[in-house]
């Protein structure tokens, strides 16, 4: 191999690099080929959704080690899960003698007060810890941070956004798209979470999600790379010995 041929791999190399970086690290863990959703199952089923099985909570035991909690899903049953929430290591406080700590997902009907910018479309899910019958809090934060995935009723363009209640009302936070109707945000706190429907669809697609442009951008920067490669490699064969 010359050192022409060995800078262009290591170009391309490069290349692949800067797509790996641009393109979200989020994992869609519900959508499947083959494997569709089954309709939302609500609490309380809007007026233009069809009557289904009412929805399940999730719920997982989360082991404590060395004074640590341990890292779990819980996910709920239907398919695909209407709820995923996933308790990195160290996450939970640890009350003292705990060997356990219990993580539930409970679905609620939307009740007042309601978020102000925009219309609930999914179950409130109310996600708590406790071990020994006492709430834990969270305590992880970066890394450690527990995340919630939700599935949406639809798979509109124009996604909904995370909110979780708080004591002054719902309080908007960072969505990102994972999957075809599936959203991910990070939970410094348990409480209830919802999806909701800005008002003005545009507050969408400020929340996050796969950034297309950069995505592409990428995607072109490789397939050049490897375009230019595979000229300069004949070349090279035509006047090799």
């Amino acid at each position: 191999m010359t050192a022409a041929t060995r800078r262009w791999l290591a170009a391309a190399f490069v290349a692949l690099f800067a797509v790996w970086m641009l393109a979200p690290a989020g994992t869609p863990i519900y959508d499947g080929i083959g494997n569709p959703d089954e309709p939302y199952r609500f609490v309380k089923p809007p007026p233009t959704a069809k009557t289904t099985k009412a929805p399940t909570a999730a719920k997982a035991i989360v082991a404590v080690r060395n004074g640590l909690s341990g890292a779990q899903f819980a996910n709920s049953a239907e398919l695909g899960p209407q709820i995923s929430v996933y308790v990195p290591p160290g996450a939970l406080q640890v009350p003292a003698g705990a060997t356990t700590m219990t993580v539930t997902a409970t679905p609620l009907a939307p009740t007042p007060p309601l978020p102000s910018d925009g219309t609930i479309t999914t179950n409130v899910y109310r996600i708590a810890a406790a071990a020994g019958g006492q709430p834990v809090q969270v305590i992880g934060r970066g890394n450690q941070e527990p995340s919630v995935q939700m599935r949406s009723a639809t798979a509109a363009p124009s996604g909904p956004v995370f909110e979780r209640r708080t004591a002054t009302g719902w309080q908007r936070l960072k969505t990102t798209r994972v999957g075809n109707d599936v959203y991910q945000t990070a939970a410094a706190t348990f409480g209830d979470y919802a999806l909701v429907q800005p008002a003005h669809p545009a507050q969408a697609k400020k929340s996050g999600g796969v950034n297309v442009g950069l995505l592409a951008g990428g995607l072109a920067i490789l397939v050049l790379t490897f375009a230019i490669l595979g000229i300069r490699m004949r070349r090279t064969r035509r006047v090799g010995p």
